[in-house]
C-alpha cells in the first residue's frame, strides 16, 4: 500500500461547482445539502472523531473482505466503498492528521473532500484509542 498516495483529492471548493449545484438543486435539496456541508466544517471532539474513524475503518474492512469475489467488487464500486481509502472533509482530515501527530499539508481546505489511506486513518484511530484509555484510568 506504500506505493499509493496518502491523500486523494475528491473535490475542493470551486465557484463553478457551487454555482452549478445551486442552479440545479431545488430548494429542499439545497437546504439539506447546505446543512450537510456546514456539518462537515464543524470539528469533532476526540470522542466523536474516534467514533467516525471506527465506523469508516470498519466499512473499509468490510470492503476489503468483499473484494475477493466479483460480486463484492461490483458492490464496492457501485456503493463507492473502498478497501484502501476513507472519505473525509478537509476539516476532519486536519483533525485526523493532528491526532496521528502528523502535520497536515497546506493544500487541505476545510470545504474540500479527500480520501485518506486506511493505514494513516488507523494511526489516528490507535492514537485516539490510547487517549480514551488514558482518560478512563
Amino acid at each position: 500500500m506504500a506505493d499509493r498516495p496518502i491523500i486523494r483529492i475528491v473535490s475542493g471548493p470551486s465557484p463553478t461547482q457551487k454555482g452549478m449545484h445551486n442552479a440545479a438543486a431545488d430548494g429542499f435539496a439545497l437546504a439539506v445539502s447546505s446543512i450537510s456541508a456546514a456539518a462537515d466544517l464543524l470539528p469533532f471532539d476526540s470522542e466523536a472523531l474516534f467514533g467516525v474513524l471506527h465506523f469508516r475503518l470498519h466499512s473499509a474492512g468490510q470492503a476489503r473482505k468483499r473484494r475477493i469475489w466479483f460480486g463484492g467488487r461490483m458492490f464496492n464500486r457501485f456503493s463507492g466503498q473502498s478497501a484502501d481509502y476513507i472519505l473525509l472533509s478537509g476539516a476532519h482530515l486536519r483533525q485526523v492528521f493532528s491526532a496521528a501527530g502528523i502535520e497536515a499539508p497546506e493544500f487541505i481546505v476545510a470545504r474540500g473532500q479527500y480520501e485518506l489511506r486506511v493505514d494513516y486513518a488507523q494511526r489516528a484511530y490507535d492514537a485516539l484509542k490510547g487517549q480514551a484509555g488514558a482518560a478512563a484510568k
